[in-house]
């Protein structure tokens, strides 16, 4: 079986599952807050004001100021947990099935564990698509236009910014980072998950979104989603681009340790 064979396989047996359709709930509720929030300032809004404003996050929480008024981003927490949980059990899953028939026919573990690699992304990849989607739907239901930029009015009041992102650093802070975040996220844990047990590498993989909340570096994953912490939001704030890249890079990182990891894995022992 050749490699494309296998990532077919793997695309239409992982992406044809129930659990996408609760992707756009993880978004909509969000949007719809956002509306109310445009109605308040007395704003247009767009689709570029409205991912801002699912991936804004939350400004760094300082522990030791005790009079910071720290909301925590629920909102933000359920998109970054909900992706993480429909992209847990997939590898393991199709393993104890008829993955260990798949490889055997293909004989190749190299081509097998690629062909998941791929279909994390595109899980991922699917997920976001669904984010924008059901985003560009509320913004036209409640009047709004499809374009990449950020209300001034918008910016002034919910990030204290005043002056407006351009186009591109909005397609950066509200697409891309937070894309590759979520993409770097959901390849450590199925990575981690050739080590440990699903449960414990969806609890690593939690606990770096929740250090993130509190640690403000390009190199803590999950900065990266929170457009609050961009340095065109945020005086002492992050590069985005830095954090971009350094989600690239786990990617890399965690795709190359699974390959490893997986040449020299008991296939059999999977199972328990």
């Amino acid at each position: 079986m050749s490699w494309i064979k296998l990532a077919f396989h793997d695309i239409r047996a992982g992406l044809l599952r129930k659990r996408y359709l609760l992707a756009p709930a993880l978004v909509v509720f969000e949007c719809l807050f956002f509306g109310e929030c445009a109605d308040l300032f007395k704003a247009s809004q767009t689709l570029g004001d409205m991912m801002l404003f699912c991936f804004r996050g939350i400004w760094p929480i300082n522990i030791n100021d005790r009079g910071q008024d720290t909301r925590i981003p629920l909102e933000w927490l359920l998109i970054m947990t909900g992706v993480l949980l429909i992209n847990l059990d997939y590898i393991l899953f199709d393993l104890t099935r008829v993955g260990q028939q798949v490889m055997l026919r293909s004989r190749s573990r190299y081509g097998w564990y690629f062909s998941k690699c791929l279909w994390n992304i595109c899980s991922t990849a699917l997920c976001f698509c669904a984010f924008v989607l059901t985003a560009a739907i509320v913004t036209l239901v409640q009047g709004g236009e499809l374009k990449l930029t950020v209300t001034p009015e918008i910016c002034i009041g919910i990030y204290s910014a005043p002056v407006p992102l351009t186009v591109g650093q909005v397609f950066m802070a509200g697409f891309v980072a937070p894309a590759l975040t979520l993409a770097a996220f959901s390849m450590l844990q199925m990575v981690l998950c050739l080590f440990m047990r699903p449960v414990l590498s969806f609890l690593i993989c939690q606990s770096l979104v929740i250090l993130s909340l509190y640690w403000n570096s390009p190199f803590c994953l999950g900065s990266g989603a929170m457009a609050m912490r961009s340095q065109w939001l945020l005086s002492d704030g992050i590069n985005t681009g830095v954090a971009a890249l350094f989600a690239l890079i786990v990617i890399l990182i965690s795709v190359s340790a699974g390959a490893v990891k997986f040449k020299h894995m008991d296939i059999l022992g999977a199972e328990d």
